[in-house]
């Protein structure tokens, strides 16, 4: 079974950060879906008051891209799937 990671990018200015957001195994059409969900719910900020969301489709499906406003600020984050194609693990970590 395909192993997947959601990249979350977010960041202006000279702040730029890159996190995983999820790791877990299924197949493409799953790991879309899953991607989708994360997109419209993944909170960016802990005490973020959002006021309003936006999201994006970009390409064919393997990203989003995402506006969320809150009260004082407004923040723009990429979501990505990747897939797992080499490791130098002889076992697979748990995935989540």
């Amino acid at each position: 079974m395909p192993r997947w990671v959601v990249i979350v990018q977010s960041g202006y200015g000279d702040q730029y950060q890159c996190d995983e957001a999820a790791r877990f195994e299924g197949t493409l059409e799953q790991a879309r879906a899953r991607l989708y969900e994360i997109a419209c719910t993944h909170k960016h900020r802990s005490g973020l008051r959002r006021q309003r969301r936006e999201v994006f489709r970009v390409g064919a499906g393997d990203a989003y891209y995402a506006h969320v406003e809150g009260l004082m600020s407004t923040h723009r984050v990429l979501f990505q799937l990747a897939e797992q194609v080499w490791s130098t693990d002889p076992e697979p970590n748990p995935w989540q």
